[in-house]
Formats: C-alpha cells, structure tokens, sequence
C-alpha cells in the first residue's frame, strides 16, 4: 500500500523543489535543469517528481513566479508615509533586482519567452492576465495614468535585460549600469507620485 502524504508534506515538498530549482537555476541557469539535477538536490526518486508537478516547467514555472510575487510584494509594500518615495523605489529594486541571490540576475527574457513557449496555452494567458493586473496594482500604487503602464514595462523590461545580460563589460560597469536604471525608474515613479500629491 502507497504511503499517504499529507496536505502540509506535499506543500513542504513542493517549496523544497522549488527552493532546489531556485538554486539550480542560478548555478546552470534556466535551460540547463534537468529533472534529474532537481530530485537528487533534494533527495527524491525521478519518479516521484511528477506526483508534485506534471512537468519540469510547470515547476520552472512555478519556482519563478514565487521569486517575483516576493518581489512584488516587496514592492507593493512601499510606505510613502514614511518617506521619500525616491529613496524607497531604489532600495525596493535594489533589493528584488541586485541582491546577490536575486533571481533575475539568472534569467534571461529569451529564458522566459523559451519558458512561456513550453507552457500550456492556459498558463500563458493566465500570465498575460497577471502581467496587466500587476502594472495595474503598480500603476495604483504610484498613481501612474494608463498610458503610462507600458513605459513601466519597458523601463522594467529593460532593467531584467541589463541584470541579466551575458555582455561582460566588467562587473563595475555592469553595476554602475543598474544603478543608473535604477535611479532612473525611481525618479520616473517619484515624479508620477509627486504629480498626484503623495
């Protein structure tokens, strides 16, 4: 008789995978994880593997998607009663974007489209879906007018693209690069804020 595995044993096994694919991820990047490296980093048959997931992206997939919900949530976290909204966006992207373990330093946006192409159609229309509701909680937060959602995405876009760009102009140069996107996005966002009286 099969083992019967709890609701908290298959959750805690679920992060487990996705903390090991995480981790994967940023040693091999992307393209390169196998189902095989995932269950020998946490100790499981291959088999047991699709009890948890259908496929290896499905769990790419989700691994990714609990990276930037943390870094939304970060984001949407942002106080503008206790200080400068400036200040706030830069230390907010600095620490979802440059912190040394962040995700986005690993993927690239050709890994996602790659990602997006492998997924079934209804994941990638319900990611479509969740990409507007976010520029539209973003656009909320900061008091952005629609029109304005997109230049968001592009100046988002174009940071995840810098973060991480196989180009080796030196890591000094790399970073100064982030910085000034960074300042960038936050005085773009501050300026918004400031028009709607935060």
């Amino acid at each position: 008789m099969p083992k019967l595995i709890s609701e908290d044993e298959k959750r805690l096994t679920k992060q487990a995978l996705e903390q090991a694919t995480i981790a994967l991820i940023q040693r091999k990047g992307l393209r390169h994880v196998t189902v095989a490296d995932i269950t020998k980093a946490v100790g499981m048959a291959k088999g047991s593997f699709y009890f948890y997931f259908q496929t290896k992206e499905a769990l790419l997939y989700e691994a990714i998607k609990h990276a930037e919900r943390k870094g939304f949530e970060t984001a949407m976290g942002l106080r503008f009663d206790e200080g400068n909204v400036r200040e706030q966006v830069e230390r907010a992207l600095f620490d979802i974007y440059l912190a040394p373990d962040s995700l986005a330093l690993y993927l690239k946006p050709e890994d996602m489209e790659y990602l997006m192409r492998k997924l079934p159609a209804e994941m990638r229309e319900q990611e479509q879906h969740k990409i507007q509701h976010n520029l539209a909680q973003a656009g909320a937060l900061f008091g952005l007018p629609e029109e304005d959602w997109g230049t968001l995405a592009y100046l988002m876009d174009a940071l995840q693209e810098l973060a991480s760009s196989a180009q080796d102009y030196g890591n000094k140069n790399r970073q100064r690069g982030l910085e000034i996107l960074v300042r960038a996005i936050a005085e773009f966002l501050d300026e918004k804020a400031i028009k709607k009286g935060r």
